[in-house]
């Protein structure tokens, strides 16, 4: 080492000793990152597409606006899974035998089949790991004590869909619409427990492919079935918009329900005027909720970039909020002297204060799940989804 690097470095260690502020690891400072493996190709590209560009938006606000996670950048890794469990699963090894357990401290996946293939291998490590599911199954503490559900679990979305049913209509005809996918069975054997126990029959249970290129015999067996209310699980708008258009055409007079992947503008863009009156259960924002202060600083941030403010999606405001949550994990993390794995779950089971500035309706984890809905029907004149209740807390 030359003299003049020498006297530098030792003049940078004098003043880094004045400050009490540790040389080498300020200049050295290693990032925190986190991993997202979505569906960036495949049957919910769409969806996989609209969350990367939150989640890039959200991590660059994490650092620029908020000064990262305790001086430490936060750094953002993709992978694209093309919502394939084996593809999933290849990101996933690579991604946790490349990089550092003292650096990697979340991984975000992209499907309830993932997550469920995924779920020994997270509990092994110690890995906090949530994912685009909502999956009935992982939400278990004492089984998986790193996964967190952040969103009610799909059996809490159809105990608020059936408790709607029955405010309309006590003895219901229920038809269950649902896709061949761990994503689309999860929550069945609650619905139709719960709906026995109100007193609802259910007069049709169809399975369908992810997606389908029409669904006029579908409309045609339903209509058979005689149903008072249709619900549907397991697609992103894939086939809800075709049946409900079907349905229509075929004088089936139902009204059809939907969880969180079908509570999206695209439904009615889609569907058109048949799908007026669907009801979904939703638990963050939506982009024209102006009153919420967490959508007015997401339009700020990419207004300051240059950016469009034009409409997000469901799934673009779904996925903000989690490296929202994700950041501010992290940070309570860094600030309790425990950054790490360890350390990110406790601050998870911990953050019951926090709502994400109004994202969600809170943080209090109820068995590793946020119990918290509201229920919404699709205006096609006005172009949105109204609210018909306040939070309502399930489970």
């Amino acid at each position: 080492m030359n003299d003049g690097r020498r006297k530098v470095l030792k003049a940078g260690v004098a003043v880094a000793a004045t400050l009490g502020i540790p040389f080498v690891a300020r200049a050295q400072s290693k990032p925190v990152k986190f991993a997202a493996l979505l569906p960036l190709t495949g049957p919910f590209a769409f969806a996989g597409n609209a969350a990367l560009e939150a989640f890039r938006d959200a991590t660059e606000y994490v650092n620029e606006v908020k000064g990262g996670i305790g001086g430490r950048k936060l750094e953002l890794l993709v992978e694209d899974t093309g919502y394939d469990v084996a593809k999933g699963t290849a990101a996933f090894s690579r991604i946790v035998s490349r990089e550092s357990p003292d650096e990697l401290l979340f991984v975000y996946g992209d499907s309830t089949g993932l997550s469920k293939a995924l779920a020994p291998e997270v509990a092994r490590l110690g890995l906090p790991y949530s994912a685009t599911s909502f999956s009935s199954e992982l939400a278990d503490p004492k089984t998986y004590p790193t996964i967190f559900v952040l969103g009610p679990t799909y059996s809490d979305m159809m105990a608020g869909l059936l408790g709607e049913v029955r405010r309309r209509k006590r003895a219901a005809k229920i038809a269950l619409v649902y896709s061949n996918s761990e994503f689309g069975k999860d929550p069945i054997p609650f619905a139709k427990a719960q709906a026995e126990k109100l007193g609802m029959q259910i007069v049709a249970e169809e399975v369908t492919p992810l997606s389908m290129p029409d669904a006029t015999a579908l409309a045609l067996k339903l209509k058979q079935a005689g149903p008072d209310f249709v619900i549907m699980q397991g697609y992103v708008l894939t086939v809800e918009p075709l049946l409900v258009r079907a349905a229509k055409e075929q004088g089936l007079n139902a009204t059809f329900m939907g969880t969180y992947y079908s509570a999206e503008l695209a439904l009615m863009q889609r569907g058109g005027p048949a799908t007026n009156g669907f009801v979904v259960t939703y638990h963050n924002a939506y982009w024209y909720d102006s009153l919420i202060p967490a959508v007015e600083k997401i339009k700020q941030f990419r207004a300051s970039k240059g950016r469009s403010i034009s409409y997000k999606t469901t799934y673009y405001m779904g996925s903000w909020f989690v490296v929202d949550v994700l950041g501010e994990a992290f940070s309570r993390a860094a600030k309790a002297g425990k950054l790490t794995r360890a350390g990110v779950v406790e601050s998870l089971n911990n953050m019951g204060d926090y709502n994400a500035d109004g994202l969600i309706r809170s943080m209090k984890f109820v068995n590793h799940r946020l119990p918290y809905i509201k229920l919404y029907r699709a205006n096609v004149q006005d172009g949105r989804f109204d609210a018909i209740t306040d939070w309502i807390t399930v489970g």
